[in-house]
């Protein structure tokens, strides 16, 4: 492709989560779409666990909008799956370790709540973990859960738009971006609309200053425990969750202000504290990587327009929820870039309760 001859109707800067999700729907609204993306090694999309979880927090709270999210983010998925010709995610059920009796009366009780009761189970089945972990007073389980291979999904999505001539392997460079005649110049290429998708670098972005965003730092380890052969998520205080053989991948905490997005020893022996105190079978790391989520101080995602630049937005803040929240927010932005319906609904209502 001779990309200095080329003309797009949206240029997609960054193929993290937002990115991806976006460009997806762009090209299904029959949009010309080109991703500019360095493949930048720390994206917190690439490290995730891809976990889409409905009930959240030491009170088992329903997640944000989760009845709204939860069925089209897996509609999403598997049709992305259908697509590409691969596996992305796992229906699998969450253990999760309760503490003391008040926790259990906690978790029971909340299987009244009309939300969070559809996504607890009656008893929860750890036959699988017997043996292989230390109990803690109680469990819960959490069903209608499932975790999405991320770094599967962006890896084949950017070998797909390569080929199509719809991808720019590339460090975006604001300083070379032009606006003139209603559209936008970038080395050459045309596009009429630009979206920046750049997770929490947009912090270094110059035409959408004072985001409010707080970068949170997460760090994971990729452990192989021979013969565990859990296919449940378990949850205690982190998470544990197959990826593939006896692979399994083990997180999260969080680090605000991070100097970089590098892992560091101190979480490191953190983690393997964590899991040593689980686990009573043996264990062994073979990976350690960290990221930088692009969290908002508001916890919520943030869709903008630039108010000088017509056809200049930004799409950012997934944050922890990303795998959930991304497929309908990515969709409501991309009918409105489309033409096809007025100012996403999500992001309208979040102005309101943010205004």
């Amino acid at each position: 492709m001779q990309q200095s001859e080329a003309m797009y109707d949206v240029a997609v800067v960054g193929q993290g989560i937002a990115g991806s999700l976006l460009s997806w729907f762009l090209k299904q609204a029959g949009m010309k779409v080109l991703v500019i993306d360095e493949s930048h090694m720390g994206s917190s999309s690439a490290v995730a666990a891809g976990i889409v979880n409905p009930v959240t927090g030491k009170s088992f709270v329903p997640s944000w909008n989760i009845g709204l999210f939860l069925p089209f983010a897996l509609k999403t998925y598997r049709e992305m799956e259908s697509n590409l010709g691969i596996s992305l995610v796992k229906e699998v059920n969450i253990i999760r370790s309760l503490y003391s009796i008040k926790d259990e009366n906690t978790w029971f009780a909340r299987s009244d709540d009309p939300v969070v009761g559809m996504y607890i189970r009656d008893r929860a089945d750890v036959s699988e973990f017997e043996g292989k972990v230390r109990p803690p007073y109680s469990y819960g389980e959490t069903q209608g859960t499932f975790q999405v291979d991320l770094a599967l999904l962006m890896e084949n999505l950017k070998i797909k738009w390569l080929s199509s001539g719809n991808y720019l392997e590339s460090k975006f460079d604001h300083n070379s971006l032009e606006f003139r005649d209603e559209g936008f110049y970038y080395q050459g290429i045309k596009f009429r609309k630009v979206v920046f998708c750049e997770g929490y670098r947009a912090k270094e972005n110059k035409f959408f200053p004072g985001l409010g965003m707080g970068p949170s730092k997460g760090e994971v380890l990729l452990v192989k425990i021979p013969g565990a052969n859990f296919r449940k998520m378990y949850k205690d205080q982190i998470f544990i969750v197959h990826q593939y053989n006896d692979i399994y991948w083990v997180g999260s905490g969080y680090q605000w202000n991070a100097p970089d997005d590098l892992p560091t020893p101190a979480i490191r022996q953190k983690l393997e504290s964590q899991l040593s105190a689980i686990l009573t079978i043996p264990y062994e790391v073979v990976g350690h990587k960290a990221a930088i989520r692009p969290t908002m101080h508001t916890r919520r995602p943030i869709f903008a327009e630039h108010s000088e630049y017509k056809g200049m937005y930004l799409f950012n803040g997934l944050g922890t929820k990303g795998t959930s929240i991304g497929p309908l927010a990515a969709c409501q932005i991309s009918d409105y870039l489309a033409g096809v319906s007025d100012f996403p609904p999500l992001f309208a209502a979040l102005s309101r309760i943010q205004g």
